[in-house]
């Protein structure tokens, strides 16, 4: 019998941690290159609601791209270059999100964000990312599989922080 969708939705629902990504082809080879915007050590979190609403933010954790004098106190704190950093090594989205595959457990399926309503790129508005999901160790730690346009695969892995 498969699993209902609410049983995912609970099951998905928190706040969730980044760990790390492995990136790899096909034929299991690594791919050798460090990821450009976020960096090889990435902070994230993403966050799930029952209403099936949803929020990813990450960021560069390498100190050069996040200049520690930009504020948001005043307009004019930051020149338009640190601001463009900043920009440049982020990724956020958030909008509805949903079981789009069940199976027969509830530690495994797809699920769907989008399509995204706030985005920090434009082109970005509207799309929708599906992510292949496995739940481990007593649903506290989640990964998802997903493959890029350019053939890439990436295994995310996430803990559970609420």
């Amino acid at each position: 019998m498969m699993v209902k969708p609410e049983d995912v939705i609970k099951a998905i629902s928190g706040t969730w941690l980044y760990l790390n990504v492995t990136n790899y082809y096909d034929n299991g080879t690594f791919v050798p290159s460090e990821p450009v915007a976020l960096g090889r050590y990435p902070v994230g979190m993403l966050m799930y609601n029952t209403k099936q609403y949803m929020s990813a933010t990450f960021m560069s954790a390498r100190p050069e791209d996040r200049p520690a004098g930009v504020d948001t106190d005043e307009i004019d704190v930051g020149t338009d270059a640190e601001w463009s950093l900043i920009g440049k090594h982020t990724l956020s989205y958030a909008g509805p999100w949903y079981v789009s595959e069940t199976t027969d457990d509830v530690e495994v399926g797809q699920i769907t964000h989008g399509p995204t309503e706030i985005a920090w790129l434009p082109s970005w508005v509207g799309k929708e990312l599906q992510k292949n999901y496995t739940l481990y160790d007593d649903k506290e730690i989640m990964r998802f599989q997903t493959k890029s346009e350019k053939g890439v695969n990436a295994d995310m892995f996430f803990r559970r922080l609420a």
